[in-house]
């Protein structure tokens, strides 16, 4: 219910609604819409043109597979997946000047789909009965366009500037050039259109065989790794084995099976209650969980055993676990002590501003801000493409918008 109560309220331009279906990060249900509102505009379309056509002789039916592909259903899938939002995303960080460049993440490309493909197909499914109530066209000169296509194309252009604008936090002028130069892409979706299913089988070889290889290489890891488990959980019959316990409790933490990996690691401590690892990253499964108390517990449980772990990171964390529990003034003492050696660190530097920006310092936040972006504009590409969730952060931030304080993704899986 509440996915279809966010689609309708970015029909009414509600931002809060577009960034709640952006913090989905879903895949399948936002294509599914997509492809429901297409569906429906397509049909709705071809049933109106096909009565105002006359039909000089009788044809069989098309079978349901012929009128699906007729769609270019399969077409608009992939160029609005593999093509089209790739390149909305890599303009927007190209756009918005911080450093990133003509790049995308993993993080930013889901929260596009999960919040572009739903609104599109809403547009779509808008755009059906318009199409069925006005069938008549437009004659422009020498260009005829019916008056429901008209209103779907102004209406996602209207609606994609706004929601580009609204997810990546660039200025209007921005995202209305994002878009305009996203329209280099559609020669690709004609050339789709056009030939993907009229290839010569023996063309398509060579990329069956690729995909092949892929999923084989993907199924060995796999194997692999559930071999390298079976191992762990056999050593894990020695109830004092603690290193088994933790490094399958590492395993589940990477998958974000944070129930599992909490049984492990509680293991772990029975054993052996005085090594730092096992304290961290009980600490860590507690921060994705939300349970920042119990987070901090660990942390500190950690940097009493070893001050310096992690090089210094614990005071990172340590910072954040108080900023977390609202002792901003601890916070901000760890966390500019942790800066003083590692001044690089863009993760601790947005936190310290966050920590600032809830003490009322918004003067001291900018400066800390600032200072991520010029580190990232000046960094080699690779610190950029490693960092770039806190360099997004750092950019949302200092324009004035509201970040949330979930953990941050970038300890559980790669962007």
């Amino acid at each position: 219910m509440t996915f279809l109560l966010d689609i309708l309220g970015t029909l009414t331009f509600r931002s809060r609604s577009l960034r709640a279906l952006a913090a989905r990060r879903a895949l399948f249900p936002p294509v599914i819409w997509l492809a429901i509102g297409f569906l429906a505009y397509v049909f709705v379309r071809n049933s109106v043109y096909s009565s105002l056509e006359s039909v000089p002789y009788v044809q069989a039916p098309p079978s349901f597979l012929e009128s699906l592909l007729s769609t270019n259903l399969i077409q608009i899938l992939l160029f609005f997946s593999l093509v089209y939002v790739p390149a909305l995303i890599a303009l927007s960080n190209l756009f918005a000047g911080d450093g990133l460049g003509f790049t995308i993440s993993r993080a930013e490309y889901t929260s596009h789909v999960s919040a572009l493909f739903p609104l599109w197909g809403t547009l779509f499914l808008i755009a059906a009965p318009i199409q069925w109530i006005v069938p008549q066209f437009l004659v422009l000169g020498v260009l005829s366009i019916s008056i429901g296509l008209l209103w779907l194309i102004l209406s996602i252009v209207a609606y994609t500037v706004w929601a580009v604008r609204e997810i990546n936090y660039i200025p209007a002028a921005a995202a209305l050039g994002v878009i305009v130069l996203s329209w280099f892409t559609l020669p690709v979706f004609y050339l789709l259109a056009t030939f993907l299913l009229a290839l010569p089988f023996f063309i398509l070889l060579p990329f069956v065989y690729v995909f092949a290889m892929r999923l084989r290489e993907l199924l060995a890891v796999r194997g692999s790794l559930r071999d390298f488990q079976q191992h762990l959980h056999s050593l894990t019959l020695n109830p004092r084995d603690a290193d088994a316990h933790y490094q399958l409790g590492l395993l589940h933490l990477q998958r974000a099976h944070l129930d599992a990996a909490q049984g492990y690691f509680e293991q772990a401590l029975a054993v052996d209650p005085q090594d730092p690892d096992y304290h961290y990253s009980m600490g860590r499964a507690f921060e994705a969980r939300g349970e920042w108390p119990r987070a901090m517990e660990e942390y500190e449980a950690t940097y009493r055993l070893n001050p310096e772990y992690g090089l210094g990171d614990i005071f990172r964390e340590v910072g954040k676990g108080y900023l977390h529990t609202d002792r901003l003034d601890k916070a901000i003492e760890f966390l500019k002590f942790f800066l003083e050696r590692r001044s690089s660190d863009p993760e601790g530097r947005y936190w310290l501003a966050f920590a600032l920006r809830r003490s009322g310092k918004l003067d001291e936040m900018r400066i800390q801000l600032n200072t991520i972006l010029e580190q990232a504009r000046t960094s080699p590409r690779f610190f950029r493409r490693e960092k770039r969730e806190w360099i997004y952060r750092a950019r949302v931030l200092l324009r004035g918008q509201t970040y949330d304080l979930r953990p941050p993704t970038s300890g559980l899986r790669k962007s």
